[in-house]
C-alpha cells in the first residue's frame, strides 16, 4: 500500500478534470485535478495519521498515512500563528518579485541566509512557480504566493495547496471576498489567507492581516483591534531608489523590523539597491547586496529561541517588549540611547543579555535578584534586551 507522511504530498496522474473525494474516519477531503504539461495531476495533503480511502473512474484506492517528520502547514491562533501541531511559529520573510532566470541563484542566496519565508508573485508560468515552491520545501522555507488577479485562481490552488509551506495574499480588488471563499472552497490543505492593504482585515475569511506600514508602532493597535495575526508585508525597502520607501537607511529598515517584531508582528524584509547584481533584491535580483539580511542573523537566534507563550505587554510603555512575565523579557530600545533599563522581577536567577542589534554582539551576565533588576546599557542606539530565568 502506499505510503505517505502526515502533511506530506499523494500526487496520482488521472484522465482529465475530475474531482477526487478523499475519506478519513475522521476528516475529508475534495481535490480537483489540473493540467501539467500533456497530463492531468490531482495532489492532496493528508492531515491525519491512518488509512484514507478514495474512487477513481469507480474504482477504489487507499493509502497509509504515517507519522510526520515535520511541523506541518501554518494556522491562526489568536493573534499568533503555530505549525500544524502546535509548536509556535516566528516567520522571518523577505520579498523577491523575480524570473524564473535568476530563481537558481537567488534560491541558493535564500538558503544561505536567515529568512525562513519568502514572498514571491504569480508568474505567467504556474509550473515555474510549482518549481520554486517545491525548491524552498527542500530547505525548509515557506513561500506566500501573492496572487494579483483571479485568472489562475483554481488551476493555482488545486496546484499548489498540497505544499505545506505555502500561504495565500490576494492583491485587493472589488472581488476580493469571492475570491477569498474560492481559495477557501479548492485549498484542502487550509493554508493562510489574507489580502495586502485591504480596508477591511477584519471579515472572516481572512485568516490574518497583511498590511503595509512605515510606523511600526502601529502594529499594537492592529493587534488590539483585529485580534488576528499580524504579518506588515512592506514596511520599505534597504536601497538607493528612487522613491522614499524604496531609500532607507539600513539602519531604518533594521530597526523597523525589530520594532514591529517586539511589538508582536512579523515583518518582512525588503531591498532595493538599484545596482544589485542583476537589479534590486526585492525586484529579482540575484542575491542581497545591503548590510540589514546579515544583520538579521542575530533576530534570526532570538526567534527561534523564544519560549512558548510570548505576548507583547504594557508594562513597560516607552520601550515595546515581549514576555512571559516572570521568567522571560525581550525588549527593543531602537534609537534611543538609554544607559540603563530597570525591570520587576520575582526572585530568582536569571541570564542577562544585552543585544547590540546593528554591531550584532551580545554582552551576557548572570543575575540574583530580589525584586529588581537594572541593567546596564552603552547608551548608543540600537539595543536590545533579553532576560531569561534560570532558577
Amino acid at each position: 500500500m502506499t505510503q505517505v507522511e502526515r502533511w506530506g504530498l499523494l500526487e496520482l496522474q488521472v484522465d482529465g478534470p475530475v474531482g477526487v473525494d478523499f475519506h478519513h474516519d475522521h476528516d475529508g477531503a475534495y481535490v480537483e485535478s489540473f493540467p501539467d504539461g500533456g497530463r492531468w495531476l490531482v495532489r492532496f495533503m493528508p492531515s491525519l495519521e491512518g488509512t484514507w480511502h478514495y474512487k477513481l473512474a469507480d474504482e477504489a484506492h487507499s493509502f497509509t498515512c504515517t507519522h510526520s517528520t515535520t511541523r506541518g502547514p501554518v494556522r491562526p491562533a489568536g493573534t499568533e500563528l503555530r505549525r500544524a501541531d502546535g509548536t509556535s511559529y516566528h516567520p522571518l520573510t523577505t520579498t523577491w518579485f523575480g524570473t524564473e532566470e535568476n530563481w537558481s541563484e537567488a534560491c541558493r542566496a535564500l538558503a544561505a541566509s536567515p529568512f525562513d519565508r519568502v514572498r514571491l508573485r504569480v508568474p505567467q508560468r504556474l509550473a515555474q512557480l510549482d518549481q520554486q515552491v517545491q525548491d524552498l520545501l527542500a530547505v525548509d522555507m515557506a513561500a506566500e504566493i501573492v496572487i494579483p488577479d483571479d485568472r489562475f485562481v483554481p488551476e493555482l490552488v488545486n496546484r499548489l495547496a498540497a505544499y505545506r509551506n505555502v500561504t495565500w495574499c490576494l492583491e485587493p480588488t472589488a472581488d476580493l471576498r469571492s475570491r477569498a471563499e474560492q481559495i477557501a472552497e479548492l485549498d484542502s490543505g487550509r493554508h493562510l489567507v489574507s489580502a495586502h492593504a485591504t480596508n477591511d482585515a477584519g471579515v472572516p475569511w481572512l485568516t490574518h492581516l497583511s498590511v503595509p506600514l512605515e510606523n511600526l508602532r502601529g502594529v499594537s493597535a492592529l493587534r488590539r483591534d483585529y485580534r488576528k495575526p499580524v504579518l506588515v508585508d512592506a514596511c520599505g525597502y534597504e536601497g538607493n531608489g528612487s522613491t522614499p520607501e524604496t531609500s532607507l537607511t539600513p539602519q531604518e529598515m533594521l530597526t523597523r523590523i525589530w520594532e514591529g517584531t517586539v511589538r508582536g508582528a512579523h515583518v518582512a524584509h525588503g531591498e532595493w539597491y538599484v545596482d544589485g547584481e542583476d537589479g534590486p533584491w526585492s525586484g529579482g535580483g540575484l542575491r542581497p547586496v545591503g548590510v540589514v539580511a546579515q544583520r538579521l542573523r542575530l533576530l534570526r537566534e532570538v526567534l527561534d529561541e523564544l519560549p512558548d507563550g510570548v505576548q507583547p505587554v504594557d508594562d513597560y510603555r516607552d520601550a515595546p517588549t515581549l514576555a512571559v512575565p516572570g521568567s522571560y523579557y525581550l525588549q527593543y530600545l531602537g534609537e534611543h540611547q538609554f544607559p540603563d533599563r530597570t525591570f520587576n522581577l520575582p526572585a530568582g536567577t536569571y541570564q542577562v543579555e544585552v543585544l547590540d542589534v546593528w554591531n550584532h554582539s551580545v554582552r551576557r551576565t548572570h543575575e540574583t535578584v530580589t525584586d529588581s533588576l537594572t541593567v546596564r546599557l552603552p547608551g548608543t542606539q540600537y539595543q536590545a534586551i533579553q532576560i531569561r530565568r534560570t532558577s
